[in-house]
């Protein structure tokens, strides 16, 4: 089992879920979040293209938990979704899962995804 966690840009949220949704994927969680750090082109009145360490910037994040079969196919997706080609498309997380419990059934880990 693994978690994929994506944070992305907000306005490509739609089209990550179209992409998901293509591939059988529809329960996942989003949430809202701030990213900083140093980034090409994102300036807050300056040169676009300089160098800056940037401001908080708005993103979506994404998580979703699945069965190890499914990773390649979810990234795939998920990169595709919400690619454009710029700095600041975003990042795509894998971790593994070592328990999981479905709290309404009791149903562990496989069972439970």
């Amino acid at each position: 089992m693994l978690k994929i966690e994506a944070v992305i840009r907000s306005t490509k949220l739609q089209q990550v879920k179209n992409e998901l949704e293509q591939i059988g994927i529809s329960a996942f969680s989003t949430f809202k979040v701030e990213m900083s750090g140093l980034s090409h082109g994102h300036t807050s009145g300056g040169r676009p293209g300089t160098f800056k360490t940037s401001a908080l910037i708005p993103k979506t994040k994404i998580e979703i938990i699945c069965r190890d079969r499914d990773k390649d196919a979810i990234t795939e997706a998920i990169s595709k979704g919400a690619r454009t080609g710029q700095v600041g498309d975003g990042i795509v997380y894998v971790y593994p899962l070592s328990n999981l419990i479905k709290i309404k059934n009791g149903k562990t880990n496989e069972q439970a995804v």
